[in-house]
């Protein structure tokens, strides 16, 4: 029993010390958690509110990105009109008569043509200022209803640096300061200057708001004439720069628009091995624009060209020869990426059925089957098949030959006997 009662005793006193030694160490720590300050780490005290503060609304959350425009492609089999007489009521049902039994679906219409002239009235300020805007069509909208109605894949032609009117509203913006002017009066922008890019940027969107599916640019090029400084005695490299830089701004700028940009190149660029000193590289031309458009009219070639005596009167064998340079020069693309014109106009030769289906022929035997044909009277030649192009298979193509030094020079054409002011899908006469 003794030893119970010591034992009882030793346990007790065990108990009394625990206890203390708990009820200090408890004291210690709550001393230290009230020196802690509202927010200190070791405590999940909230800092007391600053007055001067106030909170900002919860922000609502970022819009999704809004889905890239949807660009339909189209085989494009078309012809050119100009502002007047896509205007035309008349003119304009005409040529829808003609042109969908023909087997052809696209229309390429001025937007801003080579006198510097927007075909309808825009709310560009600067167009506004220098007095850009026209009324030759008076309802851009409902003319391209009827034409999307109609399935006709629309294409605005916008001529870019031919532009004697932006030149007169901004002389210093314009070659020389608007006092060059080319063989026919007309004076040049700079291809050098970044204002110009804006604008005709900004013609080509009024373009896409109005509905064409696809913008087209002409003159994106120098004058063919030596112009000291600026396309003579000029390095090759700093012309080429300004003709693609302004495209490639171009197209970033319509990159919001469902629009298609090509761009249309003199004919022999798909042959020569310079660029003429006009800045256009077919190659380099080709890989930044959605569609490239030769104008390979066989009467813009001189003797010689593609072993041809008169290449003029060789319609099908020009058109080939030039269309394989063009594909040798662009190995990488798809052959429908180039889109040339052809012609139904005439020069030396009468040009009429037999002629325009000898393009079409030489074309699809270098297998290309889209095409834009370019008369600037826009009196179209009615008999032609234009379903011979299916009809035909392409040949093989011939071994690509060792670029020869030196670019073929065509022979210069007289006054063309019919056209408005000599124009060619951008190749002039004169010059």
């Amino acid at each position: 029993m003794a030893n119970r009662g010591f034992l009882a005793r030793v346990a007790l006193t065990f108990m009394a010390i625990f206890m203390a030694i708990t009820a200090l160490l408890t004291a210690q720590a709550c001393s230290s958690i009230s020196a802690l300050k509202p927010g200190d780490p070791g405590t999940t005290a909230a800092k007391p509110a600053d007055p001067n503060h106030s909170l900002e609304p919860l922000k609502p959350p970022a819009p999704p990105e809004p889905p890239k425009p949807v660009k339909k492609p189209v085989a494009v089999r078309g012809l050119y009109l100009t502002g007047y007489s896509a205007g035309s009521e008349v003119k304009l049902r005409e040529i829808l008569a003609f042109i969908k039994p023909a087997g052809l679906n696209s229309l390429v219409i001025d937007a801003k043509d080579d006198d510097g002239l927007i075909t309808w009235e825009t709310d560009i300020p600067l167009a506004i200022e220098i007095g850009a805007n026209s009324r030759k069509i008076k309802d851009i909208e409902g003319v391209l209803k009827l034409l999307h109605d109609n399935d006709i894949y629309t294409i605005a032609r916008v001529v870019v640096f031919v532009d004697p009117v932006l030149a007169k509203g901004r002389p210093s913006w314009a070659i020389l300061n608007g006092q060059w002017k080319d063989g026919r009066g007309l004076a040049w922008s700079n291809p050098y200057n970044e204002n110009v890019w804006k604008y005709n940027a900004e013609v080509a969107k009024a373009a896409a708001k109005a509905g064409f599916k696809e913008i087209q640019f002409d003159y994106v090029r120098f004058p063919e004439k030596n112009i000291e400084g600026i396309n003579h005695n000029v390095s090759m490299e700093k012309r080429v720069n300004a003709i693609n830089s302004f495209l490639t701004y171009a197209k970033k700028e319509l990159a919001e628009y469902p629009v298609y940009v090509s761009a249309d190149v003199f004919g022999l660029t798909t042959t020569v091995t310079d660029d003429m000193k006009i800045g256009q590289d077919y190659a380099s031309l080709a890989g930044i624009v959605d569609y490239i458009s030769p104008m390979i009219y066989p009467s813009h070639y001189g003797p010689g060209n593609y072993g041809l005596r008169d290449p003029e009167s060789s319609p099908r064998e020009t058109v080939y020869g030039s269309m394989i340079k063009g594909q040798e020069k662009t190995p990488d693309l798809k052959p429908e990426v180039h889109r040339p014109w052809i012609q139904d106009f005439s020069l030396r030769v009468k040009y009429g059925k037999d002629q325009v289906e000898a393009q079409l022929r030489g074309l699809a035997e270098a297998g290309i089957t889209t095409f834009m044909v370019w008369d600037p009277a826009n009196r179209y030649t009615r008999s032609v098949d234009y379903s011979l192009i299916d009809q035909i298979k392409p040949l093989p193509k011939p071994e690509a030959e060792a670029p020869k030094p030196g670019p073929p020079k065509p022979a210069p054409p007289p006054a063309p006997t019919t056209g408005t002011g000599g124009t060619t899908g951008g190749q002039t006469y004169g010059q």
